[in-house]
């Protein structure tokens, strides 16, 4: 058999002379084209940068190109407080100062130049390894805000976290700790529990694990060299042992849930060593203990001015008035309180009257269930009080108590009760019943039943020589109960001040830095992040795979502090 031979031996002298030749026009028409293809790629260069002058050029002339480069830098600074929902599946938003530093090169020069810009990491939320090493790279040694978690018990991110963020402890004012299993705290902690805190004034510890424990949990410590500044704190219902420090505001959140409530001990462990300076507490989390421990007694809080309480903490038993003493007490504000706990917590202020709450200010209940017979040793018991907070359609009985004893004082010329109060608000949280109590009346412009019932309170007031001086009308259905009322004031000839707040869940409302609510924005940002993985599950997951909803998704917030909604 012959070996294959090349097709060029079987070619004649003049075509591989032709071939030899077409071969050379080849080669030189392909270098000529890598030359155009050069020469094309310098234009374009020379043309993007001729543009990028005279865009420079043009920039000047636009009004935000005259603001001194500090006077901008503070804009950027306030640019960051904006929540801003997670709109894209694919990919995580950029952080503001990121987009801000992409817009001009002027933009990038100062966003680079402003330490303050860069303090705020959300690891590994919004910024992964590189993006936190550069963010701690640009803040010099500004105060940090940091946000640690979800999903970050991986060896990798403790690595990474012990690496770069425990050496910094003592540049980190603001902490989070937003975790979804309690076994990421176990993993976190002792990270950070013999590091000093010297300048951490903030602490947030989120735990959206709603799986039933087993057994006693243990308790977990934290920063046992200390945090002399820390002042106000967020803790989930968990057992922690917090540092030594003089705290001034505690929240018990409501995680992990109902099946996993934090024992009346644990929680008393965490409160005692706060007693001295906690001016403000609100517990929305859930407790547990339906008996007091023999012998023990309250712990005494001298200094706590406001009180929050929601139904959570009372639905395992737990007794808020035999656990803690609140002597200078000026708020106490019940949320989803049922009928049972507000009667005991109702008694309990009547029975130490008037060593108690004597001072009491500002009363608030939002959707509590309180009893018919409701009488009046409650007014009498909280005599200095200013202002009064119900709810529509819940808390009727209060509105007549109040406007029977103003008839009562009326008629037999006495002082009334609740002689100082002043401000009178209305929580509206569902749409107002448009139906008439007299469904045969002849009168077409008649009331709805609840706003007469408040008309008559406004007037007998006045008429009792108390007349109330603002009625604010507040929750996420106000505004139109608001004009209706206000409406219905003018055609009564009634001179009331009133007032609206409207309370929703923010998209783009400065929270980030507010001293009320600043944990918001982390609560916030941990929820899209968890609906945003969600998304991305349902997406991407292959067909027929269950998809996980995720713990703790966006839920209506109402701060006992308002803070007006335009």
């Amino acid at each position: 058999m012959m070996s294959p031979m090349s097709s060029h031996s079987f070619l004649d002298d003049e075509s591989q002379r032709e071939l030899d030749d077409l071969n050379k026009r080849i080669n030189a028409l392909q270098e000529r084209k890598h030359a155009l293809t050069f020469e094309a790629f310098q234009v374009h260069t020379t043309i993007r940068t001729l543009q990028s002058r005279a865009a420079h050029i043009t920039n000047k002339t636009a009004p935000v190109s005259r603001l001194p480069s500090d006077v901008l830098a503070i804009i950027f600074e306030e640019s960051r407080r904006l929540l801003i929902p997670w709109s894209n599946v694919v990919k995580r938003p950029l952080s503001p100062e990121v987009q801000l530093s992409h817009v001009s090169s002027r933009w990038r020069e100062v966003a680079l130049s402003t330490p303050a810009l860069w303090t705020t990491i959300r690891f590994p939320i919004l910024h992964k390894e590189a993006a936190a090493v550069a963010y701690l790279q640009r803040c010099n040694q500004a105060p940090l805000s940091v946000h640690i978690g979800p999903r970050v018990s991986d060896p990798d991110s403790l690595r990474f976290i012990a690496a770069q963020f425990v050496p910094r402890l003592s540049q980190i004012r603001e902490l989070t700790f937003d975790t979804d299993e309690r076994q990421d705290l176990c993993a976190l902690f002792p990270l950070f529990a013999e590091e000093p805190a010297s300048i951490l004034r903030r602490l947030k510890i989120c735990c959206n694990d709603t799986r039933g424990a087993s057994g006693v949990i243990p308790r977990l410590d934290i920063f046992k060299a200390g945090a002399p500044l820390l002042s106000d704190i967020r803790l989930s219902a968990l057992a922690v042992g917090l540092p030594q420090c003089s705290a001034t505001t505690l929240h018990l959140e409501p995680p992990p849930g109902p099946g996993n409530p934090l024992s009346r001990l644990a929680f008393l462990d965490i409160l005692a060593p706060l007693s001295a300076t906690l001016t403000t507490l609100h517990l929305r989390g859930f407790i547990s203990g339906f008996h007091q421990e023999p012998g023990s007694a309250p712990v005494e809080l001298p200094a706590l001015k406001e009180l929050l309480v929601y139904g959570n903490t009372l639905n395992h038993g737990f007794n808020v008035f035999r656990n803690i003493s609140t002597p200078a007490i000026r708020t106490l504000s019940l949320v989803n309180v049922r009928r049972q706990g507000l009667s005991s917590i109702h008694k309990f202020i009547a029975r130490t009257s008037p060593e108690h709450f004597q001072y009491l200010q500002t009363l608030r209940y939002i959707n509590c269930d309180i009893d018919d017979d409701l009488d009046v040793y409650l007014p009498h018991a909280t005599s200095a009080l200013t202002e009064l907070a119900v709810s529509v359609k819940h808390h009727t009985h209060l509105l007549r108590l109040l406007l029977n004893s103003d008839r009562q004082a009326a008629l037999h010329g006495v002082p009334p009760l609740w002689r100082n109060l002043r401000t009178l608000s209305l929580h509206v949280s569902k749409p107002l019943d448009r139906e008439r109590e007299d469904v045969d009346s002849d009168e077409e412009d008649d009331p709805p039943p609840t706003m007469g019932l408040l008309l008559e309170v406004v007037q007998e007031r006045r008429a009792v020589g108390k007349p109330l001086d603002l009625l604010r009308i507040e929750g996420p259905h106000a505004r139109s109960f608001y004009e209706e009322f206000t409406t219905l004031l003018v055609k009564a000839h009634e001179d009331l001040h009133t007032e609206l707040f409207s309370a929703s869940l923010p998209s783009a409302v400065d929270v980030q830095d507010s001293e009320v609510d600043w944990a918001f924005a982390a609560h916030y940002i941990g929820n899209q992040y968890r609906l945003f993985m969600f998304k991305k599950h349902q997406q991407f997951a292959p067909h027929g795979t269950p998809a996980i909803h995720p713990r703790g998704l966006p839920v209506m917030a109402y701060p006992s502090t308002h803070t007006q909604v335009p």
